[in-house]
């Protein structure tokens, strides 16, 4: 599972919150009560200015999480599968199953986001315009901001350079111009790193000329372009690389399973100390019903090892926990990544048919790249 908080469920997508966002919750608050709101409603008392930092920073990333629901319901409505968001440091991050097929779909997902964007950017301006500011300041500031800060991010996303959406609308105009997506990911992403570089400079700059907390924002965010851009690459080459490739073609047979009504103890003698992985598949009347790890084991207390059968402590194994022989090879290695899982059964009828691993991706991928295909 993702590091993190699962917090609720919208329009059938798993919300989550990342620790790192607390961090940056903490400090948006911070500048917002005490840089923000005294320079433009000047007056107020600190505790007042505190309330409007951490309300404000409350609705920012609850902008935020609407501009990223924007992205992934619209790609859900494509047919990609997005089942969980979470919220970290610099924003939200959906967890694909996997890429847009053509660039019109890519197209659509990158546009959702920043006409979310707009659309909050002109209902809280109007409602900033229906308060009095002179009568009821508080409001109208918190109303005033979310509409500003809507419209940067609206103007920030747009900066063409991957992963920003304004790099993936880049992305995708190259790709259906060209037909190769391998081309227009490497420019993005160029072009994003190059911004990235441009943040992380100038952030330095402020620092030096006394704006600590500006040129720090500055900094942090190049970082994260810079390292986003340069993933988002990678996971094009990586497709490039498994294209054509099945998970039959990569799987292991012959698969050594566990009997769901083994002790623990014999799980750990007759099966861990033997063959050396780090997980079972455990079966039940000839079909798979879980998978049995080392933290499962580690879990129970050495002394009822004994006691304890495996069915009790085994992971059960739901749809989304097991793969195809027709699946891909990138869509294993999506799952794995956004499971969290090292490895997966492969099952076809309701039989146990293989096992695939991350171990045997990247043996292929180590191959391809001797053999430079």
């Amino acid at each position: 599972m993702a590091r993190g908080i699962r917090l609720f469920k919208v329009l059938g997508i798993q919300i989550s919150i990342d620790y790192t966002w607390f961090i940056v919750f903490v400090l948006f608050a911070w500048s917002l009560a005490f840089g923000y709101f005294p320079f433009r409603s000047p007056g107020l008392d600190r505790g007042v200015y505190i309330l409007m930092g951490v309300v404000s920073a409350i609705l920012l990333f609850a902008c935020v999480l609407i501009h990223e629901i924007s992205h992934s319901y619209t790609a859900n409505r494509i047919g990609l599968d997005i089942k969980e968001i979470t919220l970290f440091i610099f924003g939200g991050v959906a967890q694909l199953t996997k890429e847009p097929e053509d660039a019109m779909s890519e197209l659509k997902i990158a546009i959702a986001g920043p006409l979310a964007s707009g659309v909050l950017a002109v209902i809280f301006w109007a409602a900033s315009q229906l308060v009095n500011g002179e009568i009821y300041p508080i409001p109208h500031a918190i109303l005033s901001y979310l509409a500003l800060i809507n419209l940067v991010l609206i103007i920030f996303n747009m900066i063409p350079g991957f992963p920003l959406d304004g790099g993936r609308v880049l992305r995708a105009i190259w790709w259906a111009r060209t037909g190769d997506i391998g081309a227009a990911t490497r420019i993005a992403s160029r072009i994003g790193k190059g911004f990235a570089i441009f943040l992380i400079i100038m952030g330095f700059l402020q620092i030096f000329m006394g704006n600590f907390t500006g040129g720090l924002w500055s900094v942090l965010i190049g970082v994260f372009v810079q390292q986003a851009a340069e993933s988002g690459y990678q996971q094009v080459v990586l497709k490039k690389a498994l294209e054509g490739l099945k998970v039959k073609d990569l799987m292991s047979r012959g698969v050594v399973t566990i009997g769901g009504e083994s002790t623990v103890n014999e799980a750990v003698e007759n099966f861990f100390f033997k063959y050396h992985f780090i997980s079972f598949p455990v079966t039940s009347d000839n079909h798979v019903s879980g998978l049995l790890t080392l933290n499962d084991v580690r879990a129970v207390e050495k002394e009822r090892w004994g006691k304890v059968r495996v069915s009790d402590v085994m992971e059960k194994l739901g749809p989304d926990d097991i793969l195809k022989p027709e699946d891909t090879a990138m869509d294993a290695l999506n799952k794995m990544v956004g499971f969290n899982h090292g490895r997966f059964p492969v099952v076809e009828n309701g039989r146990l048919v293989g096992i695939i691993s991350r171990r045997d991706i990247m043996k292929t991928l180590e191959f391809k790249s001797g053999l430079g295909k």
